[in-house]
């Protein structure tokens, strides 16, 4: 049953009905308590009673338990612990004993007793610990175990993917950010530039308006403070004149009235006195020709006077209207102003929001360092398995030609015995075949020298130890 789970075409039937989560479980082994995480996953097999309890170290994910129930186990649990639900029932209270143990409302303990594994839900009390379940479960084989840490490697493998494509979004994001940044502080660069620019020049302008305007008024105040000074001074050379006239005049009435009393004593001075008055008329008229033609200049002065007052009006009026457009210009400084305000508060947020996609990112590295470390963690504890077992598959290899070369070599060494014994013993044969005919020949020639009578017996000897050296003859056969 414990291969249905890890059958690829079967696994597409996996329903996860507790999905993974690491929990505390106490360990109890011989007598030694400890506390170790595992991620603890319950699976259910869809269409069938049939489901698997699986824990898995947090630190070692090569040590894992696994528990699978069926219906005829269901039943000897049920009969065992008393159990008043039926299977699916019995699944459904398994998942809320795990939501109890999330919640650290209840705890898991796994019990070792010689080859037996228990686990154990139960619930902490000052008095005693009250057990509401215990499963039977074993350890997995190796082949559960890398099928599950080869799903767990994909899955890993899936999210790094994601993660990867999540980052390059935020990269491609960040990169966007930041060419908006720079296209908007180039921005504020150049309309700074070209407000500095802009200011300059207005300040510039009206500065040069002002200076202008001012030397202007300045002159037309002194021309016309010095013409007021001029006329001032004529008109009151003239009024003095006019006053001494005056004064004459009536001087010259009050004589009039005097001669016109003493005209009939003077009489006989008639003559004379209208002489006199003749001469006084002319001069008379001639003061009163000086007095229109003083009207007259005084007329021209005022018209003059007139003009520098509408020239003034009118210079004044230019001088508003230049306040009115130096005030324009500064309502337009400061609307400038504001968008530049504006866009460095968007900027300060762009800024932000980097700041925070720059977190997300370092977060996001972290956690890909993570996951890194754990499939790299894992690829060399399967890689160690794999070379463990191509190691001693090759040595395994290794033995069988060993022991084949030495079956070839005992083979071959026990014909090549053979063949040396028969070689041996045609050696022998061609020996004693020789022997037997050298010694005949021998026998003959001794036969032949013994009947010599002029050969001497030392001479015999050394004839026959010079034909026949004594290395050539067996001990035997040698001739003393």
């Amino acid at each position: 049953m414990d291969s249905y789970f890890i059958d690829p075409q079967r696994r597409r039937g996996v329903k996860v009905l507790f999905p993974n989560h690491q929990l505390s479980v106490n360990l109890q082994n011989y007598g030694l308590h400890n506390q170790i995480k595992y991620n603890v996953v319950v699976e259910k097999m869809d269409l069938q009673n049939l489901i698997q309890i699986r824990l898995t170290e947090s630190n070692d994910h090569s040590k894992m338990f696994i528990s699978t129930i069926d219906n005829n186990s269901y039943e000897q649990i049920r009969a065992e612990q008393s159990l008043h639900v039926t299977f699916q029932g019995f699944i459904d209270h398994l998942t809320k004993i795990l939501d109890s143990c999330v919640k650290e409302d209840l705890h898991m303990s796994l019990v070792k007793d010689e080859n037996l594994h228990l686990l154990q839900f139960y619930e902490k009390s000052s008095f005693k610990n009250l057990t509401h379940l215990f499963l039977q479960i074993q350890q997995s084989s190796t082949e559960t175990v890398l099928f599950h840490i080869n799903l767990e490697l994909q899955s890993l493998q899936d999210q790094s993917s994601s993660y990867a494509g999540q980052i390059q979004k935020y990269q491609l994001e960040v990169n966007a950010r930041d060419e908006s940044l720079h296209r908007m502080q180039a921005e504020i660069r150049t309309l700074n530039g070209k407000l500095l620019e802009q200011e300059n020049m207005i300040f510039s302008r009206n500065t040069e308006e002002i200076n202008r305007l001012q030397q202007t008024i300045k002159h037309i105040n002194e021309s016309k403070e010095l013409e007021e000074k001029r006329l001032k001074t004529m008109i009151s050379g003239m009024q003095e004149k006019i006053d001494q006239q005056n004064k004459e005049l009536l001087g010259c009435a009050e004589k009039m009235k005097q001669d016109s009393k003493r005209f009939e004593a003077l009489r006989e001075d008639h003559i004379k006195l209208k002489t006199q008055h003749e001469n006084l008329w002319e001069d008379s008229e001639r003061m009163k020709a000086d007095i229109n033609s003083y009207t007259n200049r005084e007329a021209r002065h005022e018209t003059t006077i007139v003009d520098l007052r509408r020239q003034m009006i009118e210079l004044q009026s230019k001088l508003k209207i230049a306040d009115k457009q130096k005030s324009e210009l500064e309502a337009e400084l400061e609307a400038e102003r504001n968008i530049c305000q504006t866009k460095k508060n968007a900027l300060q947020l762009t800024t932000g929001e980097i700041a925070n996609s720059n977190v997300v990112i370092a977060n996001l590295n972290k956690e890909v360092a993570k996951l890194k470390s754990k499939v790299e963690l894992r690829t060399e504890i399967a890689m160690r398995q794999e070379k463990l077992i191509q190691e001693r598959e090759k040595e395994f290899a290794e033995l069988q030609d060993i022991v084949r070369k030495i079956q070839e070599e005992h083979i071959k060494n026990r014909a090549a015995g053979e063949e040396y014994a028969l070689t041996v013993r045609r050696i022998k044969e061609t020996s004693d075949v020789i022997e037997e005919k050298y010694r005949k020949k021998i026998n003959d020639l001794i036969v032949k020298v013994s009947s010599s009578q002029n050969v001497e017996p030392h001479q015999q000897t050394s004839v026959l130890n010079h034909h026949l050296p004594n290395r050539y003859l067996r001990p035997q056969n040698r001739i003393d």
